[in-house]
């Protein structure tokens, strides 16, 4: 039986957390370029200028193809005119979201620090997500494609991470229930990346057991995340599939580690 959400010639998508010219939003935003798409990509900073990492550049930061809306995600109004904006710049319709802005610091251990860090993490992680897809849902027709960027810290933890693991965490259940609200009009999956390495010009020293610790022999790069987004975001591939969690991580979080 074919798919009650199969649409083709998907093309415009929207891409939150672009600004670092070599992290995981950048490489999306090229990625999806490459296929056909026309992008709108959203941050609360300026986009830094490319580098030359072969998976930041971009044609030109506004161009017919590339178009940048600086706004904070989690404030709801400035998601709200962002959207319009998007939807007036892209045609009307919205074939693609995915929700990749986050605060990234991991690691935080004073009482103090974490007090104010934790409401500011869960303001961009996880309500930001929400206020995309509450607000790009009704531009976005049948067949469409949300794509929330969770991470491996929603399955696994360690100490003073409480913040950005209960913030990607929710971001699983996030997916599955929107995946279940909209069933037979928009596809909700989350993916969530292991280590990736964001710095290819090398200033992120790796040592060979970095590697080696990953079941296939090597860190993740932000083209492994971007494959995956392109898959999930096709629905002529990936029609049958909503409400899912798919854990990019070379294996990692399937592997049993005992103490030395």
């Amino acid at each position: 039986m074919a798919s009650t959400i199969k649409n083709s010639g998907l093309k415009n998508a929207i891409v939150t957390g672009v600004s670092a010219s070599c992290g995981i939003g950048r490489c999306l935003v090229k990625s999806f370029l490459e296929q056909g798409y026309k992008v709108v990509g959203v941050d609360i900073n300026d986009l830094e200028v490319d580098t030359g990492h072969t998976n930041a550049s971009l044609p030109q930061f506004q161009s017919d193809v590339f178009h940048f809306i600086k706004a904070d995600i989690s404030d709801e109004f400035q998601v709200r005119d962002a959207t319009k904006e998007a939807v007036q710049w892209l045609g009307g319709k919205i074939h693609v979201l995915i929700n990749n802005a986050a605060q990234t610091r991991v690691f935080m251990d004073g009482v103090e620090e974490k007090l104010k860090a934790f409401a500011r993490t869960i303001s961009v992680n996880l309500n930001g997500a929400f206020f995309m897809s509450h607000y790009v849902s009704p531009y976005m027709p049948c067949g469409s494609s949300i794509i929330h960027i969770s991470s491996t810290r929603a399955l696994q933890s360690e100490p003073h991470t409480e913040a950005y693991t209960a913030s990607k965490a929710g971001l699983c259940g996030l997916t599955h229930s929107q995946a279940v609200t909209w069933a037979g009009k928009i596809r909700v999956n989350a993916v969530l990346p292991g280590w990736i390495n964001t710095d290819p010009k090398g200033r992120q020293i790796l040592r060979p057991e970095d590697h080696v610790w990953h079941p296939v022999g090597r860190v993740g790069v932000p083209e492994d995340i971007a494959e995956m987004c392109l898959f999930l975001a096709d629905s002529n591939r990936a029609g049958f599939i909503t409400g899912q969690e798919f854990v990019i991580d070379g294996g990692v979080t399937k592997k049993m580690v005992y103490p030395d």
